[in-house]
């Protein structure tokens, strides 16, 4: 049962890698001049009649895959950014904690220099 939690953990990293790089490629401009390009020979060089069958059923898949995989890739930085998010929150609420118990100190300071002014003057 560990070996097989083992390769399924193995499996997962491996597709989250497989996302992350297919995110990465496809943002870059050349994936869209090379499709841009290559629709553009199979229309132009006519390597199928009209309706484009075999191209529309490529372009299909490789739309379903892609953004499957884009989803993938980014749950999975939506899911570190959360990780982020809530940390900066309960670091800046323990910062709010202290800042008040400092204002605090420094009231109690305060009205202790006034308490210690006013037994001068009299």
């Amino acid at each position: 049962m560990l070996k097989i939690k083992h390769y399924f953990k193995r499996f997962v990293k491996s597709a989250e890698h497989l996302s992350d790089w297919v995110a990465d490629i496809s943002a870059h401009p050349l994936f869209i001049i090379f499709h841009a390009i290559w629709w553009g020979v199979w229309i132009g060089f006519g390597i199928e009649p009209f309706p484009y069958g075999l191209l529309t059923l490529i372009v299909s898949l490789e739309a379903i895959l892609l953004s499957s995989l884009l989803l993938s890739s980014g749950n999975r930085e939506g899911e570190a950014e959360k990780k982020i998010s809530r940390k900066d929150l309960r670091i800046s609420t323990q910062t709010n904690i202290m800042v008040e118990e400092i204002h605090d100190v420094i009231r109690d300071m305060q009205e202790d220099l006034r308490n210690l002014r006013d037994e001068k003057e009299e």
